[in-house]
């Protein structure tokens, strides 16, 4: 016979549904905890209610002039750029049972003990396990798009294709053409370094964004396997006793993503603040909630929903090379 857990959540007069700053502390993890916002590998906007542009300018060259002329320049050395980054209206609607997870809280109330990490209630404990997972699917979305997210950094509807990529955030890249490389457009061990080299090589053609703060090569786990093997086997030692579990490529870090899939060959090379993602935290427009269904159908479940807002973009179209299959 198994055992009924009766732990309550309570609900005088309505604590389980929390709105504007009460819901931040959960449906903030449910997307910073993004990898790669977490790992600062974009720009992070907060308090956008619907649409955000972002700005940026830049100059031709020619600014300094002999200062023994009374003329000014012609004013149109200067360009501004606009990107519009539109967030996507998002929910979890989750239904769990206490019975399930109640093992799991009791581990985890172990753990808490010893590092301190872990909600002590329930409640917030199923908020943030919740939370949790819902940033692993943000990561997801955010790179590959699709519906209900729209438009994706390296996809526009979730697949990775050359209509796909060439419709992305980061379709106004430049692009390296994978079929040129050895073995190619496969990325494995033996042609990884040939595949960053050509990725570089097109980025050392767009003006300034080698000198950018954090500029690197954004991959999947995948491709950072084959990155960390190749560039272990270029020493006489192959790789032992040497840490390779952060990478650089001719200086620049390679960055695994987990919102880039094994499955698709392709390589993004850019800087951080050129990659932008948009939420409307602290609009007050978040919500999360709690729903003791159990209390009114005889089950043993609670729903959690969470409603917030995300979107992505990149600061300046140009900004950066893709290697990908462009001949298929």
């Amino acid at each position: 016979m198994s055992k009924k857990y009766n732990f309550d959540i309570a609900l005088s007069p309505d604590p389980s549904t929390y709105a504007g700053e009460l819901a931040l502390p959960y449906v903030t993890a449910a997307v910073t905890g993004a990898e790669t916002i977490a790992n600062n590998r974009c720009r992070l906007i907060e308090g956008i209610v619907h649409k955000a542009v972002i700005e940026d300018l830049s100059y031709a060259s020619g600014l300094i002039q002999d200062a023994s002329t009374c003329a000014f320049g012609d004013g149109e050395s200067m360009t501004l750029t606009e990107q519009v980054l539109t967030l996507a209206d998002l929910k979890v609607n989750e239904e769990i049972c206490r019975g399930t997870i109640f093992p799991t809280y009791v581990g985890a109330q172990g753990r808490m003990r010893r590092n301190g990490q872990i909600p002590p209630d329930f409640a917030e404990f199923l908020l943030a396990s919740t939370a949790a997972k819902a940033a692993t699917d943000v990561e997801t979305l955010m790179w590959g798009g699709a519906s209900p997210f729209g438009v994706g950094l390296l996809s526009d509807d979730g697949t990775f294709d050359i209509t796909g990529v060439r419709a992305s955030a980061m379709g106004g890249f430049a692009e390296f053409d994978f079929t040129g490389i050895t073995g190619g457009p496969t990325l494995t061990a033996a042609n990884i370094l040939e595949a960053l080299d050509g990725v570089f090589a097109a980025a050392a053609n767009t003006p300034g964004i080698l000198s950018k703060p954090g500029c690197g090569f954004y991959v999947s786990y995948e491709a950072f396997a084959f990155a960390q093997q190749a560039i272990a086997a270029q020493g006489t030692d192959m790789g032992y006793n040497r840490d390779l579990k952060t990478i650089t490529y001719l200086g620049y870090p390679v960055y695994p993503t987990a919102g880039i899939p094994n499955t698709v060959d392709v390589i993004a090379f850019t800087y951080p603040e050129n990659i932008v993602v948009g939420t409307n935290a602290y609009t007050g427009n978040e919500s999360a909630a709690l729903i003791p269904v159990y209390q009114y159908d005889g089950s043993d479940n609670v729903r959690v929903t969470m409603n917030f807002g995300v979107g992505v973009q990149v600061a300046v179209a140009a900004d950066g090379v893709v290697g990908f299959d462009f001949t298929a």
